[in-house]
């Protein structure tokens, strides 16, 4: 009994498709407590759907997708059921990138760029020009920029750059540069030489793309907001410059008493980290003692590392002492509340669990990866 309650409750969880779980009766049970007013009872329930063997759980969490009359359980089961892995999940997004429900939309693009489907170029296409979902179009065009070797694709995207809403538009560059998308190296130098909100976004993403046309572009700034000026910094280092000062200049414009200033410095500290650089990693995380207000903003910064980097970021906490890692994880943790981010929080997750068990049996990554389980509340 005690052993089976420590695989129940613990991180050392039995393997995928392997071991005892918990019966199809209490799969749905869980399912159903995916809407609960509590939120303990919510997480608790995601808890064990995520212990549960695979033969049983994928069908369950399948079924609700499909067939749940309750519109969230719905969503929170597609979240649930990407963690798994299992190969059907990707023609059951083919279906979902259709549905009524504008979470679950969404959960399907984002799955859509991890896994990207050149076949469904022509109807993310056509949804391109009916989703309106303020959250869920930039899910739908970073699966688009995910095909970016499609022409048709490319001329969509680029006609995007300057089209509708700064929100939008924003969403649109910031795919662009994470998929190093050089055919857009040109509309998105138009957008860096205007100084207003999208500058910033403008220069990162020519940062992350590189190369000599991109480099032309940002030697062209001149001025701009002072998120802009700040994101220079990171701008010098993702093209090949000496990071060094560029970190230590963030560092320092960190302590600004100007929003603006402080805002562009820690965005910048976090792009650079976000290119797996630790001085700007351990940059941010030493800012974090400087007050309340920037302990948030740096837990934000270190959360949105964590969900692009999160092999990384778990490497570099498994380096750490004692005293810093369990700040971070702390810091994670309140990050991940704010952010809000489900769908790339459970990628998080599915990542720690595969390197638990790619650990040996106590080893400190082992040690680290099951920390981070019970205090993440995976």
């Amino acid at each position: 009994m005690l052993l089976l309650l420590l695989l129940v409750l613990l991180p050392g969880l039995t393997p995928q498709g392997q071991g005892q779980g918990a019966p199809p009766a209490d799969l749905k049970q869980n399912i159903a407590r995916l809407s609960a007013l509590d939120y303990p009872t919510r997480m608790q329930a995601a808890r064990l759907i995520r212990r549960a063997p695979e033969s049983q759980a994928v069908p369950a969490l399948v079924e609700a997708v499909r067939k749940y009359a309750n519109e969230f359980v719905r969503y929170r089961a597609l979240v649930l059921l990407t963690a798994f892995n299992d190969r059907g999940t990707r023609d059951l997004m083919r279906e979902l990138i259709h549905d009524r429900n504008d979470r679950v939309r969404e959960v399907a693009y984002k799955f859509l760029e991890r896994n990207p489907n050149p076949q469904l170029a022509a109807s993310l296409l056509a949804s391109l020009q009916t989703e309106e979902s303020e959250f869920v179009r930039p899910a739908l065009v970073s699966a688009l920029a995910a095909l970016g070797s499609d022409a048709t694709v490319q001329r969509a995207l680029i006609a995007e750059i300057g089209r509708g809403f700064d929100f939008f538009r924003s969403a649109v560059i910031d795919a662009l540069g994470r998929h190093r998308a050089v055919y857009a190296t040109d509309g998105i130098a138009v957008t860096s030489r205007q100084e207003g909100p999208l500058q910033d976004d403008a220069l990162l993403a020519l940062g992350r793309i590189g190369g000599a046309r991109a480099t032309t572009a940002v030697n062209e700034f001149k001025s701009g907001t002072p998120e802009a000026t700040q994101m220079m910094h990171a701008v010098r280092c993702l093209i090949g410059e000496l990071c060094a000062p560029h970190i230590a200049a963030l560092i320092t414009a960190a302590s600004d008493t100007r929003t603006s200033t402080v805002r562009g410095a820690i965005d910048g500290l976090e792009a650079i980290a976000q290119n797996r650089n630790e001085t700007a990693l351990s940059g941010l995380y030493k800012l974090s003692s400087q007050g309340a207000d920037m302990r948030e903003r740096v837990a934000v910064a270190i959360a949105s590392v964590a969900l692009r980097q999160p092999d990384w970021i778990v490497e570099w906490l498994n380096m750490t002492d004692d005293a810093t890692r369990a700040s971070v994880i702390t810091m994670l943790k309140d990050g991940f509340d704010s952010l809000e981010e489900d769908f790339d929080e459970e990628q998080f997750f599915a990542a720690v669990r595969a390197g638990y068990w790619r650990a040996a049996e106590g080893a400190p990554a082992r040690a680290l990866a099951s920390t981070l389980i019970q205090k993440l509340e995976f």
